[in-house]
């Protein structure tokens, strides 16, 4: 039997008062055969040290001083505690002082320098979730590294796995390290105070996780460990739970006589905001990966209903994860928005109210809540900011072509252009004209098929062949002209003839579109029956060694560029995504979506799927084991293998079914499922 086992009996004896060995072997689920070895063992102990031995008698355990064996079983419990114990007991150190010394822990644990290497890489694992590292410190060892925020979430974590386990150790070592430090009498009394303030009653849950915060709040603050920074402080300031909490703070400070700064009081708003619905592994304000996930297919199917391209708009992401937030928690309190901008909304821009009102629906079904008129109508004015963003992004660039083959040459070449790319040809002219033209002229662009001699200082000027080819595509597109976007959907066409002409035979239809108008269609009709396997095909990487992030995403990328779905560029644009904008590809658990804009560098839609053998770090210290690459041909024909993809990484054993692949059909198993 485990010696933190014997520590929890034997507590649960003195507190419950309760000594016959059938109800204690029944309420542990043993033998009393094996509480009987232990009670012999611990009579050796008492014996070694001159106390007289415990008596079993008709099924009774009996003793005149339960004390000291009480605490002979404790002594002895450190030199036996689990493989996790030792790894929380290891990160309550470093949590509670910061740094952490591995040959003094081995001591400490009597464990071999071996078993201590592999509990720190455990240790350095849960640390880097949360964005936290431990870099050596001249002559102290081990020293903690990372934002405060960070730092306190993962204590927090910590102290909640350590109260649904059955340490008594760890427990006892908590009470007396940390917990008996900051009581929790003032931060009760604080608590209620606050909860009369805003008229609420919080849940258990949440009513234990902010005393715990509060305390871990007040203990790093006593040691000089203040916040820096924290997410949405423009929001918290304004909120009614904020201005309550801040008429409560002296409760607070007289009673631990300490001075907190304002972002103190602005997290613990946080902590009160989400106490309705706050868990540890799901907060409005610091779990946003669902959420996120949702806003880009909220876009993507926004994107599919207008003309201009939307989906690439970081400010339209940005600005709708910012707005959001307070939205849901709005509408969670049913708290309603004194100006109402509805009516404005609804007579200036029918039609993107009611389209906003569509693409919301995945949203409100997954949280269970209903958006009001008046926040659909302020998610309104965000898509229609990034439509007029875009339109000026759009407009035409104005273009001199410069021929020296003959005329009809001149106009096959402007007809290749005007096809394909969204620019307007202004004159179509011999190379001795260019400045004449140019003076009288706004010209941003000179495209030629001859060499230019003059000096055009300020003109772009590029040299194509008579008849475009992929080489010169390329080139133009790298200039920043954006291709024409001239097909049309068939499914929206056919709903248009359908909803003005009745008794239409759809199939027909199709077919006659579909032979007259081919080349200006998207036929969408039969992009359902496209399944995760038809997108991934055999392109599935299991346990891979690589040198670091980049060589990982190379790697992934491999298969999709021998398959001849995307160029190297492709591969190369999406570890330049990742040093741009950090890790917000990172979707699932340990899960990198690898994937950059297309830019012309994307043949078809596809996706490439490799686990690591030896997990790497992106260079926002996000750990990843399995990398998804995927390319899109258009803005959403790999959407639902995509959102699939991306709600199996997040499920709560995938990591645990990763590691356990060995080949490419378990991968397959774990898709189809």
């Amino acid at each position: 039997m485990k010696a933190s086992q014997v520590v929890e009996i034997f507590q649960y004896m003195l507190d419950k008062n309760e000594f016959h060995l059938g109800k204690i072997s029944q309420q542990f689920n043993i033998s009393e055969r094996s509480l009987r070895y232990e009670v012999e063992k611990l009579n050796e102990f008492l014996e070694e040290n001159n106390q007289s031995k415990i008596e079993i008698e008709k099924g009774w355990i009996k003793y005149n001083n339960w004390e000291i064996v009480f605490e002979s079983i404790k002594k002895d419990s450190m030199h036996s505690l689990s493989i996790v114990e030792r790894e929380m007991y290891i990160l309550l150190n470093v949590f509670l002082n910061r740094e952490i010394n591995q040959k003094l822990i081995g001591m400490e644990l009597d464990i071999s320098s071996t078993t201590v290497k592999t509990h720190f890489k455990e240790v350095k694992s849960f640390l880097d979730n949360y964005g936290l590292s431990l870099n050596i410190k001249p002559k102290k060892g081990l020293e903690l590294e990372g934002k405060e925020e960070n730092i306190r979430m993962a204590f927090l974590k910590l102290l909640n796995n350590i109260s649904k386990s059955n340490s008594i150790f760890l427990k006892d070592y908590l009470k007396e390290n940390f917990f008996e430090k900051i009581e929790k009498d003032g931060i009760k009394r604080f608590i209620n105070y606050c909860q009369k303030l805003m008229n609420i009653i919080i849940s258990d849950e949440a009513y234990k996780i902010i005393i715990n915060y509060l305390r871990i709040s007040l203990y790093m603050n006593r040691r000089g460990y203040k916040l820096n920074e924290i997410k949405n402080e423009k929001f918290l300031s304004e909120t009614k739970e904020y201005r309550c909490i801040k008429k409560a703070a002296s409760i607070i400070e007289e009673w631990y006589e300490v001075d907190l700064e304002e972002k103190e009081y602005l997290k613990i708003t946080d902590y009160f905001l989400g106490s309705n619905t706050y868990n540890l592994n799901y907060s409005y304000y610091d779990n946003w990966v669902e959420i996120e996930v949702m806003l880009k297919e909220m876009i993507l199917e926004f994107n599919s209903y207008i003309k201009e391209n939307i989906t690439e708009d970081k400010l339209l992401l940005e600005g709708l994860l910012n707005h959001i937030k307070p939205t849901i928690y709005r509408i969670k309190n049913k708290i309603e928005l004194e100006n109402s901008i509805y009516k404005e909304v609804l007579e200036s821009y029918p039609n993107y109210f009611n389209i906003t009102k569509v693409v919301l629906k995945k949203i409100e079904d997954k949280m269970n809540l209903t958006f009001t008129k008046d926040e659909v109508s302020f998610l309104v004015i965000h898509f229609k900011a990034a439509i007029d963003r875009n339109k000026i992004k759009s407009k035409k660039k104005r273009v001199v072509l410069v021929c020296g083959s003959g005329y009809g040459t001149s106009k096959l070449l402007a007809q290749q252009l005007n096809k394909y790319y969204h620019l307007e040809i202004v004159d179509i002219i011999p190379e001795y004209l260019i400045d004449k033209v140019i003076s009288k002229n706004d010209i941003d662009l000179i495209l030629t098929t001859v060499d230019v001699k003059k000096d055009l200082k300020d003109k772009i000027v590029l040299k194509l062949n008579p008849i475009l080819t992929e080489e010169d595509k390329r080139k133009i597109e790298d200039i920043g002209i954006h291709k024409s976007s001239k097909k049309i959907s068939m499914t929206k066409l056919i709903e248009v003839v359908k909803e003005s002409c009745k008794g239409i035979d759809e199939k027909e239809l199709r077919n006659n579109l579909k032979n007259n108008f081919d080349d200006y269609l998207i036929d969408d009709f039969f992009q359902e029956k496209n399944t995760i396997s038809d997108y991934i095909g055999n392109r599935i990487l299991i346990n891979k060694e690589v040198k670091d992030w980049k060589d990982a995403i190379r790697k992934v990328g491999e298969p999709l560029l021998n398959d001849k779905i995307v160029k190297e560029s492709y591969i190369e644009n999406a570890i330049k995504s990742i040093e741009e904008f950090g890790s917000y590809m990172v979707l699932g658990r340990e899960t990198l979506f690898p994937h950059a804009r297309t830019k012309g560098d994307v043949f078809e839609t596809g996706f490439s799927i490799m686990t690591l053998k030896t997990p790497v770090l992106l260079p926002t210290n996000e750990r990843v084991s399995t990398l998804i690459m995927f390319s899109s041909k258009n803005n959403n024909d790999h959407l639902e293998t995509f959102i699939k993809l991306v709600d199996l990484s997040n499920e709560e054993n995938f990591l645990q079914e990763i590691k356990r692949i060995k080949k490419q059909e378990d991968f397959i198993k774990i898709l189809n499922r």
